[in-house]
């Protein structure tokens, strides 16, 4: 529905009903992402719709991010990590809000 395959609805439902770790839902949600990431990426390479131009230097960064992000969540604390996911969440939200009035 927002193109994260659910992970900003599957992190707060796995923390609060399930009582998961918030790392563990972290690290869930992302590999959902990934899952998805990858089978959009499959989906447009085998159409063509390939540009390495523009695929691998971002491929080069989101790992780089991925990695430097690892370490800084483990080495946080839960709470720090629920307010930072509760604004980036927020922030997109309002993002979204503010694409969907302005996008016509």
């Amino acid at each position: 529905m927002v193109g994260v395959s659910g992970g900003s609805f599957l992190v707060p439902l796995m923390v609060l009903a399930c009582r998961v770790p918030m790392h563990i839902a972290v690290g869930t949600a992302s590999t959902l992402i990934g899952a998805t990431a990858l089978m959009g990426f499959t989906g447009h390479a085998l159409q063509g719709d390939f540009n390495p131009l523009w695929a691998i230097p971002l491929a080069l960064v989101t790992i780089v991010g991925g990695v430097l992000g690892g370490k800084i969540a483990v080495r946080s604390q839960p709470k720090h990590l629920k307010q930072l996911f509760a604004y980036t969440t927020l922030l997109a939200a309002l993002f979204m809000l503010i694409n969907a009035f302005y996008s016509q």
